[in-house]
């Protein structure tokens, strides 16, 4: 289930909300755990991704055929 973290404006609180997609495009009708307050703005991160895909010796675009496919000549 999904994490969406929310910044209260009134306290400056931050937290967590788990809901479904679903849930989410529905609407939360969140209020801040610590101040009860409505006024809230959700937060956007960065996140990892971790595969167990390696490439020897070349780097996955090189290893995919570069932007062109393998092209030498539409990259310079």
């Amino acid at each position: 289930m999904p994490t969406y973290e929310y910044h209260c404006k009134e306290c400056g609180y931050t937290f967590d909300v788990r809901a479904t997609v679903a849930e989410k495009e529905r609407g939360l009708a969140a209020s801040c755990e610590k101040c009860g307050s409505g006024e809230l703005e959700q937060v956007f991160g960065g996140f990892s991704l971790i595969t167990n895909r390696s490439v020897k010796g070349r780097s996955a675009d090189s290893a995919a055929g570069g932007c062109c496919g393998g092209k030498s000549d539409c990259c310079s």
